[in-house]
């Protein structure tokens, strides 16, 4: 197959938006208890779309700025803008290079619109855990107080999401074995993967974390304590989210930049006032989680 290269222009800038975080990467320390959490990348190279990939840009350019900086960064799927296309892979490898030169790990799940094949094509090292991928790309990451879980809920076609029965049998028993709290998520919402009654009956799960909506919003679902993510750059609630962990429970910080439907204004005097509104309200919201004893 024939590699199509990025535009030198859009190389250029990618590099200058994150490299110049690269030189200081060793003067700042990584807490292994703080989690960066982005959802609904939809990285493009298309030209009539720049500010997905800029929006990714500045979610990293924000997490490296951060002092200590998250020792992860989880991606809550849609990692693609549309289909899969492995262009879209390629460019994403860019915008995480800076993450990767500061040591910081990411891990992600997949959505709708992704498609295994081509991401594995580009990251063939991210094949999931085992027995159960490359058909199905589920990681587990760990930190010191709590870990996370990332499940596949990819049907490669469909807008909705779903989870086959190998993954659903290895999810009950690797939660079985569980000793400190965990929280699982996905690309759907929970009533999409079917995991609540698996969750709420077992009480290590701290909670279910999820993208797809674009919104920032807690509910409880079926016994069960949700969130789900702004997008990084797409539409509806623009930022990411930061999750810092203690032996008590889990806080998390939404840090929202703006809000638009279906895309950003033209001109900043075109910005809906109720748009900058919700942003000042959202931004600096919490979520507080305590842990079962």
């Amino acid at each position: 197959m024939m590699r199509t290269a990025l535009p030198r222009r859009l190389f250029l800038a990618l590099l200058f938006a994150a490299g110049a975080w690269v030189g200081v990467a060793s003067e700042v320390p990584l807490d292994e208890n703080l989690v960066a959490l982005f959802a609904d990348l939809h990285v493009t190279a298309d030209a009539n779309n720049p500010h997905q990939r800029a929006g990714v840009a500045q979610s990293v350019r924000d997490v490296l700025a951060c002092n200590p900086r998250p020792a992860n960064v989880l991606f809550f799927g849609d990692l693609s803008f549309s289909h899969g296309a492995t262009n879209d892979y390629r460019l994403l490898k860019k915008l995480v290079k800076p993450l990767e030169d500061a040591g910081i790990r990411w891990s992600a799940c997949l959505g709708n619109h992704d498609r295994r094949a081509a991401y594995l094509s580009v990251f063939p090292e991210r094949t999931g855990e085992p027995p159960l991928g490359p058909e199905r790309l589920v990681t587990v990451v760990k930190t010191p107080h709590a870990d996370f879980i990332l499940l596949d809920s990819c049907l490669e076609g469909p807008v909705n999401g779903g989870i086959d029965e190998a993954q659903r049998a290895w999810l009950q028993a690797t939660l079985s074995r569980y000793g400190k709290p965990v929280f699982v998520g996905a690309h759907h919402p929970i009533r999409e993967t079917g995991v609540a009654g698996l969750m709420a009956s077992n009480a290590v799960c701290a909670a279910y974390i999820f993208g797809h909506n674009h919104v920032w919003k807690q509910q409880k679902e079926e016994g069960v304590e949700t969130l789900c993510l702004p997008s990084t750059g797409h539409w509806g609630d623009i930022g990411y989210v930061l999750v810092t962990l203690s032996g008590e429970g889990a806080v998390f910080t939404l840090h929202q930049r703006d809000y638009y439907a279906p895309r950003p204004a033209a001109k900043p005097e075109d910005i809906n006032p109720a748009w900058l509104q919700r942003t000042r309200k959202n931004d600096g919201s919490q979520w507080r989680v305590p842990f079962k004893r």
